[in-house]
Formats: C-alpha cells, structure tokens, sequence
C-alpha cells in the first residue's frame, strides 16, 4: 500500500541527510537560548510562545554569521533537510520544556516553599516533554495525512526556511532586524541592571479616590521585552490586559481600600485579593473557549478512530517511526515517569498510571485544536487535568498539582511535534526524523532550562513585582487551594471577587465566540484580563505601547511590518532575556553585585 504522506513541492532539497552533527548542534545551541528566553519571559508575563518559525529564521540566520568564514563549494550551507531537524531540535528544547517549571512548579514552590531536589526535577521534566513526543506519533495519519490539518506555524515556517535558502531578500532583511533588535534591547538591559546608569521605571503621578498610583506599579517599564512581547500578541489581547489592569489596579483596589477591606493599597498587598478574580476568570474562560469547540474535540476523536490509531504500526512504512520503537519508548518513559512521581512527588503509582492514561486524550484535543487554529489551549487543558487530580487526591494540593503538570505538559508537546511534523514533510524530512530530532531537543532543553529555572528563582523571595511575578504559577497554586481547602476558607473579599471573576471570564469568552465578526476584533480577550489581574501594570501599559507601535507600523509601512514585526518582536525579547539571565549567573557566581 503506497503509503500517504504531504508531498514537498516540486523541485523540494529531499537528498542527503537530515540529522547531522551540525544541524543537531545548531539546533541545541538555538534551542537552549529559546528555552531560556521562554522562561524568562513566562516568569515575567505567564505567557510562552511557540518558537517553530523564529527557530528557523534565527537558525539560518546563525548559521551563516558562524560559517561564513569556512563556507566554500566543498562545504554548502544548510540543507532543507538539515534545517528541518535544526528547528524541530530548537523548537522542542525552547519550547516543549519550559511549561510545567513557569506553572507547576512555581505552584510547587508557592506551596511548600522549597523546590524538589534538582536531579528530580530534570528527570521529570524530561520524561513528560519526551511522552508529549512519543504520543503524537500515532496521532500523524489522522491529522497530517487523512484530514490534511494546516498547522500555521509548520506551514509558515517551511516557508520561511524555502525563502532563506533562495536568498529571499525579505527574509534575510528579517534576521537583520532580528539581530539589531537583539543587540539594542541587550544593550539597554545591561546599561539598566548592569551598569545602574538608568532606572528600571518611571512611577507615574496621580492618585484614584485619594490613593497613589505608583505603588500600585503604574509607571513606565524601561525595558524592551514587554514592548516585543506586545507586538507578538497583537494590539486586541495587549489592550485587553491594559484594560484588565486599569480596572484592577486602577479602578477596583483603590475602592476596597476606601471600604477598609485592603488596608494597604500597594501592589503587593493589592495581588494577594487579585489572585482569586483573576485565577476564577482565567479558568472559566478557558473551560468556556474548550466546550465551545466540542465539535473540534469530536472530529479529533472520530479521526483517530476511523484512522486505527492503536500505534504508529497500522502506517509503517519508510521514514515512519518503527511499532516496536514507539511502544518500547511508550513503556519505558510511563514507567520512569510514575516510578520517580511516587518516589519524589508522593503521587501513588495508580493515579501516576492514571496521569500517564489522561495525556493522551489531552494530547488529541491540543493537537486537533493546534492544526485548525494555530492555538494550542495548554491552559484549559492544564487546568482540567489539575481539577481531575485534586478529585482523586483531595486534601493534597502538592502532588496534585505536579500530577497534572504530567497531562498538560505533554498536550502541548504533542501538538508541537505535529507542527514540525507538518514544516518537515514540506521540507522533505521524514516523520522518523523529526522525532528523534525533537526527543534531542527535549534532552538538551531539560538540561538547559532547568538549572536556569532554579538559579533565577532559588525560593519564594524572588516571585515578586520587581523581579517576577509568575502569572502561570500564581494560576496554579490559587486554583489548588481553592480545590483542597474550598472556598470557604477566604476571605469574604477575595471569595466574592473570585465569583465575579468566574462570571466574567464566561461571560466575555461567550460573547468572543458570538459577537459579530466585524465586532469580534474589539471584543476584550477573557484570558488577557484574566492575566492582568496577577501582573504588574507597568508590564501591562509597556505590552500595549509594543502593540500600538507594531499596529502603527503596519499602517505605515505594510510591506515592511509583514517583513519585520516578529523578527523586532522576537530580538527585542531575546536580547533582554538573555543578557538578564548572564546577569544574573554573573551575580550568582560573585562577580557582579546581587540586583
């Protein structure tokens, strides 16, 4: 039987090999940077993002400055193959490891207040961001070759790597722009943390019902990482997260501080009752956005069925991952993974058993919703795995809440691996070949990012607006005690906004689904309120100026916008974190003064 698969366009680069040493070296290099800079930015914002089509432009990018020098006839550049398993090995360590350490583990540390040994949280990491691989694998046929599925990201990113190799001017005018930004935003961190030339904020003036607004975090952020963060999300989710901190921090705080219930208006005393709305809102509108595609979840189960996904075996043919690999692979990550959750998390092995059983459903949910929509819903699913959890363990917040870090981690792996499944077969790379890419990645990922996780936040001192307020992790732990000890234990305040908070977050994903479509654009994103709640007006008001410059921009100058706006974006994120986190391991090792 001729086996079915998305054929490369005519005149594709398919000879030669796709996995070699410095296609796989790249990619780790690349990767490890992305996965710093994804947690970085999690930390600060709650937000990750897919890196599948920057991994290929910086990739290419960084290719040719290192290899400049030597390249010659005899040693070409980059192939399509090779640059297919560098960013499928770059995207799985940036961002298929980072998830669980930004949201449960934070939520770990908030509970218990100290982190797992190190060596424990490696292995876990690595386990779970390996299954999410391992059970995309019989998930290929139904969505890749029988529904034919887009996957933006994969499409986007096969282009960008076809355009690179032709010379496409554009293309190398984005990694250009990338570099620069990446350069100047680097530059103004160092003068800012480094040097101490210029200050990290600007507090804005004025008061609300007698109180100031600068202890409440309104002032201007002299940083460049929210602006890119802001142009990357576009100017309708950053508004709404400016709107959700001006009604929050502007609106609703100084009230209940004139009623006597927050006796100091300042914004760390203000996040401790800003949690629960925000938390409540967050969740129900993800739940919402999740029921109200039942349809999707429904083609995706019925797809995987009529295809007979009872393991990659039924489409074996070459470049397909071997049956027998994938069920050895299956076993031994399983059993690694319910062995060490018993051992270090205190998860008995049946509800471990029963994490590893619930990941796959999960998984076909986010990759189907991924390959229509672009959007992986790693939140939503997060937070149902987290509820089903604290129903089986009640009364133990703890290894409830690293439990199902177990199913929402691997969902968004999994709907990774289908994204550069999909970029690769346009490349001519086989299935086979972008997984053991991708499983590379998640080794060097784990090894990376965790170690970085635990030196940038060494215990709970440092899960703070001046440093980072970890949205995602403040989720997590408020939705874990909420479900262990009920609502009945908070205060009347924080137990009436988290009802508001619920209602409203289904109200505005409802109204997001039903609006016209001419509306929908101005229609306030739930989540991006729902987040604002937990992060720090400043970061807040700096993501809508990088929104409103971007949005400007294409105005302006479309054709440059279209070339150039995720490259800006993408560096200026870069260059900060980056040279933060040097900072910071500078300041760790003695030789810089501690911030």
């Amino acid at each position: 039987m001729r086996e079915e698969r998305s054929e490369p366009p005519p005149g594709a680069a398919v000879s030669g090999r796709a996995l070699t040493p410095r296609a796989l070296a790249l990619g780790a290099l690349l990767g490890a940077g992305l996965s710093l800079t994804n947690l970085y930015v999690g930390l600060k914002t709650g937000l990750a993002f897919p890196v599948t089509v920057i991994a290929c432009v910086l990739g290419l990018g960084m290719y040719r400055a290192l290899a400049w020098p030597w390249r010659t006839r005899s040693r070409p550049g980059l192939s399509l193959l090779e640059t297919s398993a560098m960013q499928s090995t770059a995207s799985s360590a940036g961002y298929s490891t980072g998830g669980t350490l930004i949201s449960a583990n934070v939520a770990w540390l908030m509970l218990s207040g100290h982190h797992p040994p190190g060596w424990a949280l490696f292995c876990w990491t690595l386990l779970i961001s390996a299954l999410g691989v391992l059970f995309a694998v019989p998930l290929q046929h139904a969505f890749l070759h029988r529904e034919s599925l887009p996957f933006p990201s994969g499409l986007a990113a096969a282009s960008a790597a076809r355009m690179l190799q032709q010379g496409d001017v554009s293309a190398r005018q984005g990694t250009r722009v990338l570099g620069g930004a990446a350069l100047v935003a680097g530059l103004l961190t160092f003068a800012r943390d480094g040097l101490k030339r210029i200050p990290a904020s600007l507090p804005l003036a004025g008061t609300v019902h007698g109180v100031p607004l600068a202890p409440l975090s309104f002032s201007l952020d002299l940083g460049l990482l929210s602006p890119g963060v802001g142009a990357l999300v576009g100017p309708r989710i950053a508004a709404s997260i400016l709107l959700g901190a001006i009604t929050c921090f502007g609106v609703l705080v100084p009230w209940l501080h004139v009623r006597g219930t927050l006796p100091q208006p300042d914004y760390a005393h203000a996040s401790d009752w800003s949690m629960w709305p925000g938390t409540a809102l967050v969740t129900s509108a993800a739940f919402t956005h999740l029921l109200s595609r039942r349809d999707v979840l429904r083609r995706a189960f019925s797809s995987l069925l009529q295809a007979g996904a009872g393991g990659p075996g039924s489409h074996t043919g070459p470049g397909q991952v071997p049956r027998s690999w994938w069920l050895a692979g299956l076993a031994l990550l399983s059993l690694g993974t319910v062995v060490l959750g018993a051992g270090v998390f205190g998860i008995p092995p049946h509800l471990g058993l029963f994490g590893v059983l619930l990941s796959f459903p999960l998984a076909v949910a986010a990759c189907r919703v991924t390959g229509e929509t672009d959007v992986t819903p790693s939140g939503a699913l997060g937070q149902l795995a987290q509820i089903a959890f604290c129903v089986v363990m009640p009364g133990n917040p703890l290894a409830s809440t690293i439990a199902a870090s177990l199913s929402g981690s691997t969902a968004s792996t999994s709907a990774d691996l289908l994204t550069d499944v999909k970029a690769g077969s346009l490349l001519g790379a086989t299935p086979r070949q972008t997984v053991l890419a991708q499983l590379w990645g998640c080794l060097v990922g784990s090894a990376v990012i965790v170690p970085a996780f635990l030196l940038l936040v060494p215990d709970t001192s440092v899960l703070s607006e001046e440093h980072f307020p970890a949205p995602g992790g403040t989720f997590v732990e408020g939705l874990a005690r909420v479900l262990a000890t009920g609502l009945g234990t908070l205060a009347p305040a924080s137990r009436w906004g988290a009802l508001a908070g619920g209602v409203g977050g289904i109200l505005l994903a409802l109204l997001e689904q039903h609006a016209p479509e001419r509306l929908r654009p101005f229609v306030p994103s739930a989540i991006g309120v729902g987040i604002a709640f937990v992060l720090p007006p400043s970061a807040a008001l700096s993501m809508f100026l990088g929104s409103l410059a971007a949005a400007l921009l294409a105005r302006a100058r479309p054709a440059f916008a279209l070339v150039a706006t995720v490259p800006l974006a993408a560096g200026l994120i870069a260059g900060e974190s980056l040279v933060s986190l040097t900072l910071t391991l500078l300041a760790v090792l003695g030789l810089l003064p501690p911030s």
